[in-house]
Order: structure tokens, then C-alpha cells, then sequence
């Protein structure tokens, strides 16, 4: 049984909790970005309008590192991550 215990993973203190509100915040940066979309589309006239998810993706990213203090080059790789993830689904639903 040691073994097995062994091989697993030995977190520090804070470090699960850590990943798990980066988890969520990915998550409701993208749902920030589908709302975003809302105001402004992301895909005009079969073209991706990059203004208008880079615009969602700051507002996206300034909500995470304000709540998680995190960098602001991994808030917004997240939240580019989820607003390109909204414009890609948005396509698709368009096209079809």
C-alpha cells in the first residue's frame, strides 16, 4: 500500500485550491466572453470580427486577476482561450 501512496502526487498546502478556482474562472471567462458576444458578435458576415473578442477577452481577464491575483498574461491566455472557444461555437451555430 505504500507504493501505491508513493506515486501520488504531493500537493502544498492552497495548491489544490488554487487550480480548482483557475479551473472556474476559465469557465466563467468564457461564459463572460458568450455574453460579450451578445452585445457585440463575433463573427460578422462569416468572418471572425477580432475586435470584438479581444475586447471580450480583457473584460474576461481583468474579472480573474481581480479576483485570483494572478498574472495578467495567464489571466488572459485563459480568458483568449474562452472567448475564441464563444466565437468558434458561434460560427458553427451560424453556419448551420
Amino acid at each position: 500500500m505504500h507504493d501505491l501512496d508513493a506515486s501520488r502526487r504531493a500537493y502544498r498546502p492552497g495548491e489544490r485550491a488554487a487550480a480548482a478556482r483557475a479551473a472556474v474562472f476559465a469557465k466563467l471567462s468564457a461564459d463572460r466572453a458568450r455574453g460579450e458576444s451578445r452585445k457585440a458578435p463575433f463573427v460578422v458576415a462569416g468572418r471572425y470580427d477580432r475586435r470584438a473578442i479581444m475586447a471580450a477577452a480583457i473584460a474576461a481577464a481583468q474579472a480573474r486577476r481581480a479576483v485570483t491575483g494572478e498574472a495578467w498574461g495567464a489571466c488572459l491566455s485563459a480568458a483568449l482561450k474562452g472567448a475564441w472557444q464563444a466565437a468558434k461555437a458561434q460560427r458553427l451555430a451560424r453556419a448551420h
